[in-house]
């Protein structure tokens, strides 16, 4: 349901195999009215000194022990995809940001707004051009409108309900969770903007607040499993998409700042995949979307596969390319 846009774009990038272009000289470029120069990797800012949070204790639910690997910003997750449109969607408000329409009103979704802004940052550092720029910072001035504070964390809810997941606004999601710490991330990456770092922090907190017994919550424990809930509610159905993404995000933070808590939650998550995500195959079938539900969808069949991959190349464990290669050879 979140980010139907996103991931259509992103299949198709996974079939046709697109991989980001190198980084273009530094000669002025012109593109229309705009002229820019096109980024150096010496421009991509690599680390923040933020206050680290304290890890979780006692140990909550089963750590990996990876070295975790640094990818380059190319290789990083979703990044490489088409270059987005500058040209303002319909159906948006005067910002440009485009409005989800359910029930015939028009609500914000901060899962397409932050994947998004996540193209656009990846378009910028491809291309040079401030306008790509623009539009991500825009997109993250929005999150930060509607984001709501609980306990030092800043969640981004839903306006509408969502009765097939029985969730009721404001909802939260670690799907839209993580691609937002990606966006902040990769914001002050490109910017050095120490606020994009700031607000990173405090999305991360988020998924430091453990559920099910709070209101707004997006991670929580079952059977030492530590679990990132792209619908948290009473009955979390463990959407594979939503919870790689939101990993992305935490792996993504844990780069920039090494804190020992985002390791914590980041090798918790990895964990969870190493021990549950062959849960999710269907031999010589579709994988499953969820394990509740328990539906399956061709597209979110391929997402699966390249998330896998994009596992084993943050962890090092073929376990994670293997499982993908099955994937793959069940369907294709």
């Amino acid at each position: 349901m979140n980010g139907r846009r996103f991931l259509a774009m992103l299949l198709a990038a996974v079939c046709l195999g697109v991989a980001a272009p190198p980084a273009a000289g530094r000669e002025p470029v012109v593109g229309g009215s705009v002229h820019w120069t096109p980024l150096d990797p010496a421009d991509i800012h690599s680390r923040a000194t933020l206050a680290p949070f304290a890890p979780l204790a006692p140990r909550p639910f089963r750590a990996a022990s990876y070295q975790i690997r640094t990818l380059e910003w190319a290789a990083l997750p979703t990044n490489g995809l088409s270059l987005p449109r500058l040209a303002t969607p319909p159906n948006s408000d005067a910002s440009g940001i485009p409005y989800k329409v359910v029930n015939g009103k028009n609500y914000y979704s901060p899962g397409n707004i932050a994947s998004d802004g996540v193209r656009f940052v990846d378009a910028y550092v491809r291309t040079g051009n401030t306008g790509y720029l623009d539009r991500a910072l825009v997109r993250a001035a929005k999150l930060r409108e509607i984001g709501i504070t609980r306990d030092g964390a800043l969640f981004l809810p839903y306006g509408f309900d969502y009765p097939a997941e029985r969730l009721t606004a404001p909802w939260v999601s670690a799907y839209s969770q993580g691609f937002a710490l990606s966006l902040f991330v990769r914001l002050y990456r490109v910017t050095g903007d120490y606020r994009h770092a700031e607000t990173a922090s405090s999305v991360f907190a988020a998924f430091r607040l453990l559920g099910p017994k709070r209101r707004h919550w997006v991670s929580y424990v079952a059977n030492e499993d530590l679990w990132l809930e792209e619908y948290p509610s009473a009955r979390p159905t463990h959407v594979l998409n939503g919870f790689n993404f939101a990993l992305f995000g935490i792996y993504d933070y844990e780069r920039l700042t090494r804190d020992p808590a985002a390791a914590q939650l980041l090798q918790g998550a990895l964990a969870t995949m190493r021990r549950r995500a062959g849960n999710y195959r269907v031999p010589g079938g579709i994988s499953l979307y969820d394990l509740v539900h328990r539906t399956q969808h061709e597209h979110y069949h391929a997402i699966h596969i390249w998330q896998l991959r994009t596992l084993a190349a943050i962890s090092g464990d073929v376990f994670f390319s293997r499982l993908a290669a099955d994937l793959y050879a069940d369907h294709h």
